[in-house]
């Protein structure tokens, strides 16, 4: 029969690593105990920390997309409150015109009539110029500047982003690849009224005695002193009083020679007498029903007052056909808001969506990452116990000699 012997080195060797391979258990208890974490670094678990980090990174998307929804419907609403309140000045002044156009009303009360559109249109000004969040709403694209304005001729001019230019959208990401779009413009909404029309190359137009539309042009030539025109580059300057001077490509001075043409649509010349011709309007919406409704009443008023009954006649007319003008508007708000109140009711199910996603990846990594207190305890304390017998018997064993064994 034989024996294994094992040497001292080897005993102690022995010792020594059960010493550190408990206290390390226990250490590692402690830190999950402590932190409330399984995982505290990739070496404790390599793929429950590749999952917990991506975990935390959908989390964390999450977060972001519920923070853009939840600001998209603020926006919303109070977009869905304005187009509200729009829609019941609006109401308001389609019933003055309606008063107005009876017919039976006096200059005092026409006039009262017309004070009470003035402040309408201001008050619809201000619900345009709204800002939510220090954009404006209704500004398209552009979100820092106020949309509207009333110029000292009257007109209501705006000044955002137009419908017609696609640019004028801002989209709010609420998923993965997912946008909405949040806004609108407030030339859709509310329209605009120019006393002046213009075609699209800036040219104003006017209407002739038979109704044709005229088109003024303004044609600048440069010329020399003799007379000759100049047809290269022209380079603008100042003189020492700061009026602009012309040069041509050589530094010789020209003289700027701007001349206006009166033409149809055709291009035909318009050769009658030119104080014949009417501006023609530029209107659209509630605006431009509002600035011609009290434009009419006081070409009405005006018609009373010089007793022309032909002239109060035509300005019944033109307040009579605001009527349609103020029930197409309040159409268009009604449409906005339906379409916006469906873009409302996606992004609450979207908000219900990603709640309920936030909630089961929450449990996933709880799962993977919390500790069981009570399990923990439980191994802590057995560590604990399983290190400090470990450190008796090393402690015991250290003070034995030969003298035991005798």
């Amino acid at each position: 029969m034989y024996t294994n012997r094992i040497s001292t080195t080897a005993r102690y060797n022995m010792l020594v690593a059960d010493i550190q391979r408990n206290e390390q258990n226990y250490n590692k208890l402690t830190t999950q105990l402590a932190s409330g974490k399984k995982v505290s670094s990739i070496t404790d678990d390599p793929i429950a920390a590749v999952n917990i980090v991506n975990t935390n990174r959908q989390l964390g998307r999450i977060d972001t997309f519920d923070g853009n929804v939840k600001m998209a419907m603020e926006e919303l609403d109070t977009l869905d409150d304005l187009m509200e309140m729009a829609g019941g000045y609006l109401t308001q002044a389609w019933d003055k015109a309606v008063q107005a156009n009876n017919g039976t009303y006096g200059v005092t009360s026409l006039k009262a009539l017309k004070v009470e559109i003035d402040e309408i249109t201001k008050t619809m000004v201000d619900l345009a110029n709204t800002e939510f969040n220090g954009n404006s709403i209704f500004g398209g694209a552009n979100t820092k500047i106020a949309p509207y304005e009333i110029d000292e001729n009257g007109d209501i001019i705006y000044n955002g982003t137009k419908e017609t230019n696609p640019d004028y959208i801002r989209k709010t990401e609420v998923a993965n690849g997912v946008f909405e779009v949040i806004n609108t413009t407030g030339d859709k909404i509310f329209g605009w009224y120019k006393a002046q029309a213009q075609d699209e190359d800036g040219n104003d137009l006017f209407t002739d005695v038979d109704g044709n539309t005229v088109i003024k042009k303004i044609i600048t030539t440069y010329e020399y002193d003799d007379g000759t025109e100049y047809t290269g580059e022209v380079t603008e300057d100042e003189d020492d009083e700061g009026n602009p001077v012309y040069y041509d490509e050589n530094g010789d001075e020209l003289t700027r020679v701007d001349t206006t043409t009166y033409t149809y649509e055709d291009g035909t010349d318009y050769t009658d007498d030119i104080d014949e011709l009417v501006s023609q309007e530029d209107y659209a919406g509630v605006m431009g029903a509002l600035k011609l409704l009290s434009d009419s009443i006081q070409e009405v008023i005006d018609a009373k007052e010089a007793g022309d009954s032909t002239a109060e006649e035509e300005a019944y007319k033109k307040m009579f056909s605001t009527l349609d003008m103020f029930s197409d508007a309040h159409n268009d708000i009604l449409t906005e808001q339906t379409k916006f109140g469906g873009v409302y009711n996606r992004l609450q199910m979207t908000e219900s969506t990603l709640e309920t996603n936030n909630q089961n990846l929450t449990s996933y990594l709880s799962s993977i990452q919390d500790v069981d207190l009570a399990e923990a305890t439980s191994k802590w304390l057995q560590a604990q116990y399983a290190y400090q017998a470990s450190l008796k018997v090393a402690s015991s064993s250290m003070g034995m000699s030969l003298l035991n064994y005798i």
